[in-house]
């Protein structure tokens, strides 16, 4: 009976770890989507574009950080040499900028769709 018990015991924190990452990882990738477009509406209009594109850096440092623990090196590769091309190409008012700017919050919403935890792969 006890072994039942710790076994519901472990199913039940595994369950609530899978909900409590998808959530952490929801509520970034919002945050993200939200400062991409905040920033591409911004160098759409002609204003300062460089302060909303700060923000955007500093948030995906964050964001970076949390996707390193679920997903592969090449894709965060990938996803890291796109914002890191940003303010170089914001800088020199590349047609690119909005490209990647949107290529970024494509794979990061790929990452977030192929990470949601299914119930076969808690069992």
């Amino acid at each position: 009976m006890k072994r039942l018990a710790l076994s519901i015991v472990i199913l039940v924190f595994v369950a609530a770890l899978c909900t409590a990452s998808v959530i952490v990882m929801k509520r970034s990738n919002d945050k993200l989507f939200e400062l991409v477009q905040s920033t591409a509406q911004a160098y759409r209009s002609g204003k300062d574009a460089q302060g909303e594109l700060e923000k955007l850096m500093q948030h995906w440092k964050k964001h970076y950080l949390l996707l390193t623990y679920v997903t592969s090196s090449a894709t965060m590769e990938d996803m890291a040499r796109t914002a890191e091309k940003l303010p170089f190409l914001l800088e020199a008012e590349s047609d690119d900028f909005l490209a990647e700017l949107n290529s970024l919050a494509h794979w990061s919403q790929l990452v977030y769709d192929s990470r949601f935890p299914d119930l076969s792969s808690v069992f």
